[in-house]
């Protein structure tokens, strides 16, 4: 299926992946076939749902705690119709199941970044990689020092700016979205 429009989401009350930011996030996860990815702070689900649909024999963990996010997050699982991805209620890392896997995505992390990290590194195979989305600077300056620090390798920071373009009257203007911040890192170093 591959990529998804925002329209084509159900959205309520939580914030969304904008579609760009979603398209160069899961490029990013370089999905295999078979990956297992943990979904932390899944939100409405945009970017496990997008993940879920190239993963044939794969799965998606889809981590949140918020209750209004839960709701809206099956939802459009069920509009997706997709089995391959799966709802945890909780916080992270405690609810991340103890189980090999090989991507991790966080969208929000509520304040426990580096144990989340360091589940990934006690679980995570050793091809394991990890992207980190990140609207505040104070989220980047955390999430690069502690990826230093748990000796992450190949850190990388991508810094994403879209503007859309709205009709006023004759003309087209653009309208800038949210910066954000797209970091990347690999458990062991990759070729």
């Amino acid at each position: 299926m591959g990529h998804i429009y925002d329209n084509e989401f159900i959205q309520k009350e939580l914030p969304m992946t904008k579609q760009e930011i979603r398209a160069i996030s899961v490029a990013k996860l370089q999905l295999e076939d078979d990956s297992i990815l943990i979904d932390v702070g899944a939100g409405t689900g945009t970017i496990g749902i997008e993940s879920a649909t190239y993963l044939r024999n794969g799965k998606v963990f889809a981590i949140e705690k918020e209750e209004k996010g839960i709701e809206t997050l099956k939802e459009n699982i069920k509009k997706f119709n997709l089995d391959n991805i799966e709802v945890i209620v909780g916080r992270a890392p405690e609810v991340i199941p103890q189980i090999n896997y090989n991507r991790m995505f966080i969208g929000g992390s509520t304040g426990s970044m580096k144990n989340i990290l360091e589940h990934f590194m006690k679980y995570a195979n050793i091809d394991g990689r990890i992207v980190i989305n990140s609207i505040t600077l104070e989220t980047l300056s955390e999430s690069t020092k502690l990826l230093k620090e748990l000796n992450f390798k190949n850190i990388e920071v991508v810094n994403i700016s879209v503007s859309r373009g709205k009709k006023v009257g004759p003309y087209t203007m653009m309208y800038g979205e949210n910066p954000i911040f797209i970091v990347t890192a690999n458990k062991e170093e990759q070729e």
